[in-house]
């Protein structure tokens, strides 16, 4: 009987992922203290438990009819429970109540958003569906070793969705499109180039796991809340001209009013208008006034709970048959490697301290290579119970 390695409670295991492979990728030594010796960080990142308690509001959202307060209710019961428990947040998180402003925002924005999207209501979308399939059937040294995944969304849209890309949509290929969507909460934007979601990784191996080839990313982005000329919002709220949804640019801030644009070409349009003295923005009465006539002319003007500078974004790709089967390969070439290191005893220490493997920040690194106990025991926790096999990845930067 095939199987990767014996866990901590001395049963077999067979199971592999994509998360569980850059692990072992990364560092094979990474891979045995977490899934061998069962050492796993202490869970104390507030864009974890943030992530999740968005993602389980989400799913509440399409199977409560697009209830947008109750979904919002469901957020803050899933995040009230770490109002007092001591998180780590990055700068833009804040702290808790920041977190909260987030995820209600990115529910409102998800809420205008959804219709347009290849998401719809109703039992054409379903949320966590697990796949697998034997990498080896058959083999004597790695049969029945499976590779598995969860996918956060799988949905049936009509075949030609204006987001989806363009495809000859055959009769026999069925009434409805099938398409993966990956959810992902995130502090940077995602590089917004057509199609470019095919090209991610792990969107290949459920594209190869589950024969479904249109894969897509819906990418929510933290953001500081605070406002200045020049920062990109979306508007929460129909506005003059601009609709909820809409993104748009700050032109000008005053102390009753933020003034909105289209775009950034506008404004510059604005301080033409408004005239230079000395090299610098003319700040006369004369020249304000200027600014202020073309602001109640071409601008629109809101108030700050009728924008949010939180980010929807949504990018979707076709994964062919080639690249599917490349990820599939890349999950067969990780489980043999597995196997042997637990048959030869043999799991690298691959860390490194530069570019373009410096891994100075992994805890893993600091605890068990650097040897920094008390590190180690502030951060870490050994359970005989086998780690999350579908758990993310921590790849968020500022």
């Amino acid at each position: 009987m095939a199987f990767l390695y014996i866990n901590a409670k001395g049963l077999p295991w067979k199971r592999h992922s994509y998360s569980a492979g850059n692990t072992f990728d990364q560092c094979p030594l990474k891979y045995k203290l977490q899934k061998i010796h069962g050492w796993k960080e202490k869970n104390n990142k507030a864009r974890f438990e943030l992530g999740k308690a968005f993602e389980s509001a989400v799913q509440f959202y399409h199977e409560h009819q697009g209830d947008l307060n109750e979904a919002k209710r469901h957020f803050e019961g899933q995040w009230q429970p770490y109002a007092t428990v001591d998180l780590q947040y990055t700068k833009v998180e804040r702290d808790w109540a920041r977190c909260r402003i987030i995820g209600l925002d990115w529910l409102s924005l998800y809420a205008l958003r959804q219709p347009s999207l290849p998401i719809p209501l109703g039992g054409q979308t379903l949320f966590q569906r697990e796949y697998e399939k034997e990498v080896f059937p058959g083999d004597p040294n790695y049969g029945e070793i499976v590779d598995a995944g969860k996918l956060d969304i799988v949905s049936w849209v009509e075949p030609n969705h204006p987001l989806l890309p363009r495809l000859e949509w055959k009769p026999e290929y069925g009434a409805l499109r099938p398409i993966i969507v990956d959810i992902k909460t995130a502090g940077n934007d995602f590089p917004d180039h057509y199609g470019i979601a095919a090209h991610d990784p792990q969107l290949r191996r459920y594209s190869w796991l589950s024969s479904i080839r249109d894969v897509a990313l819906l990418w929510f982005v933290k953001k500081s809340p605070a406002l200045a000329k020049g920062y990109s919002v979306t508007l929460l709220e129909d506005a003059g001209y601009m609709a909820a949804g809409a993104e748009a640019v700050i032109a000008a801030i005053d102390k009753e009013s933020i003034w909105l644009v289209a775009n950034d070409f506008i404004t510059e349009e604005m301080e033409r208008v408004q005239g230079q003295k000395n090299g610098k923005t003319d700040q006369t009465a004369e020249a304000r006034a200027r600014r202020d006539q073309w602001l109640e002319t071409n601008a629109v003007r809101v108030s700050e709970h009728q924008i949010t500078k939180q980010r929807l974004q949504f990018n979707a790709g076709y994964v062919t048959i080639e690249s599917a089967n490349d990820a599939g390969l890349i999950a067969a070439r990780q489980i043999t490697n597995i196997v042997q290191s637990w048959h030869s005893g043999n799991w690298e220490n691959k860390f490194g301290v530069r570019y373009p493997h410096d891994d100075r920040s992994d805890p893993y690194f600091r605890a068990f290579v650097l040897g920094d106990e008390a590190y180690k025991v502030e951060n870490f926790t050994r359970s005989d119970e086998e780690i999350d096999l579908f758990a993310e990845e921590d790849t968020e930067t500022e």
